[in-house]
């Protein structure tokens, strides 16, 4: 059995390394509730790949806020990469046989527990540093390979067709097609229980980087949701300057209509926020309108 320092080298270099830097994520066995402590006191090792982590951060986080420096990766930013691992595990297919579908549930309930035992950022500058590795999540796709010929087909999800299938293509009429699934799409295919609650715990997961769920407000799925985080990161001046640098990089209509379906949403206790939500909503309306009409001048964020 592997130890708890294995399995954050796995996290490390399968999960955080790729999501930050670039590159093809390498999913390892769920950590379920071990997710929650793995990176309790833990940093990484290796000097090299700890400077290209803080650098690439770093870009990223100059894209919203002018900073020079953010902090390493808390126990909270661990246990979301380790949520984030067990969730697109969920998008196995093989994981569940005949008599063995209950895993992809297990799973997905161990997923909830996991974003469950992540409290929101403490301050705006947590919320930042969280986008900052996160930001990539809703630009993951896999690359599913779709294999025909003259006496047959074959599909294979997320990982290439065997080479014994590609040969004498032209003897045997071999079709080959590659399709990019986004994130969302992911359990397409498996019984619908899963697949609704692959995409409920897409979007628990997401409110746990309110900043990155701003920035993916116009996403085909999961519908954008107002939720405390998110509420609680607009509700002061320096959180509402940072989600609107996030909103302005996407088309103003799609954002007003996300906003608008959010804040219609808006129910039990969290209706009590609905004027800060539509304040909100009013201010970044405003502001598209001045970028559309002064597109030669430097626009003010909403006001503080």
């Amino acid at each position: 059995m592997a130890s708890d320092d294995e399995r954050f080298e796995e996290l490390v270099t399968g999960i955080v390394a790729p999501l930050v830097l670039g590159g093809k994520l390498r999913l390892v066995r769920p950590f379920g509730q071990l997710g929650a402590q793995l990176g309790e006191g833990k940093g990484v090792v290796d000097a090299d790949l700890r400077s290209r982590l803080d650098v690439a951060r770093v870009r990223r986080a100059r894209l919203v806020a002018p900073v020079d420096t953010l902090p390493e990766l808390d126990e909270h930013e661990w246990a979301l990469a380790a949520a984030l691992n067990d969730l697109l595990q969920v998008t196995n297919h093989e994981l569940g046989g005949l008599f063995t579908k209950g895993r992809y549930m297990r799973l997905l309930r161990s997923v909830f527990d996991l974003c469950g035992r992540v409290p929101p950022p403490r301050d705006v500058g947590a919320a930042l540093a969280r986008h900052a590795t996160f930001a990539r999540v809703m630009e993951l796709s896999r690359a599913d390979t779709s294999v025909r010929w003259w006496t047959g087909s074959a599909s294979f999800r997320g990982m290439p067709p065997p080479k014994r299938l590609l040969l004498w293509q032209d003897l045997r009429r071999v079709h080959v097609e590659t399709q990019r699934v986004p994130i969302h799409e992911m359990c397409d295919g498996l019984p619908t229980m899963v697949a609704e609650g692959y995409t409920t715990a897409l979007s628990a997961w997401l409110s746990r980087s309110p900043l990155t769920d701003l920035a993916s407000v116009t996403r085909a799925a999961p519908l954008f949701a107002w939720s405390p985080p998110t509420i609680a990161l607009i509700a002061v001046p320096a959180g509402r300057m940072l989600a609107f640098h996030v909103l302005a990089r996407q088309r103003a209509e799609h954002v007003s209509a996300a906003l608008s379906r959010a804040s219609a949403g808006l129910d039990g206790p969290l209706a009590a926020h609905r004027p800060v939500v539509e304040e909100f909503s009013r201010e970044i309306a405003a502001a598209f309108e001045a970028m559309r009409t002064k597109p030669d001048r430097r626009v003010a964020a909403p006001r503080e």
